[in-house]
């Protein structure tokens, strides 16, 4: 399903990340591993967790390149989709699976706490989208995958800034799937002349 598809993986340097971008290549897909090399706070940058994986896909007879570029900022972000088709030709699959944690009790968050989870999760996942779906759009196909959390939904103590980036991600999934099958229908009515 997924074999000489191209897909960029969010947060792709460790934990679920890694495991998505690893599983990605073993069926055959071309992978841009993305990751900046931050602590889980989002706290310093590090190459290593990034070409560690595209170490460990090429090992395996996987085709990758990594980038450590972040995602926060949108002018990165459309680097990142260039640096895929750049590697590999195309693009096909969107896997925004970036984020920080910075559980703080409310009364207690700084602006810090708050903006930078909704800057990594919220806004990295619209700045990824946003410079991939173009591409979706021109080529009639491509895949989003937004990772969200029960959090969003149902809440978790402490997490107030993860609750509000999630719900948010979810609400840009909604409108994504809206829009996608919205070009479908569009790409697929018979052109008429009206002669």
């Amino acid at each position: 399903m997924v074999a000489g598809k191209t897909a960029i993986v969010t947060g792709a340097g460790r934990g679920i990340g890694r495991g998505i971008a690893m599983l990605l290549a073993k069926e055959g897909a071309q992978v841009v591993v993305c990751d900046i090399g931050a602590s889980l706070q989002g706290e310093g940058r590090d190459a290593g967790p990034a070409q560690e994986t595209v170490n460990a896909i090429k090992k395996a007879g996987g085709a990758a390149i990594a980038s450590t570029l972040s995602i926060i900022d949108p002018k990165d972000a459309e680097a990142i989709v260039k640096s895929a088709l750049d590697a590999f030709g195309r693009v096909d699959i969107l896997v925004n699976n970036a984020g920080i944690l910075r559980d703080v009790i409310f009364h207690k968050m700084s602006w810090s706490d708050w903006s930078d989870v909704i800057a990594v999760h919220l806004n990295g996942s619209f700045n990824m989208s946003r410079a991939v779906a173009p591409h979706f759009r021109e080529q009639n196909a491509g895949a989003f995958v937004h990772m969200t959390s029960t959090s969003g939904l149902v809440g978790n103590f402490g997490q107030a800034n993860y609750m509000a980036a999630k719900l948010g991600i979810i609400g840009l999934s909604r409108e994504r799937k809206g829009r996608v099958s919205m070009y479908a229908r569009i790409a697929s009515r018979p052109l008429r002349s009206r002669a």
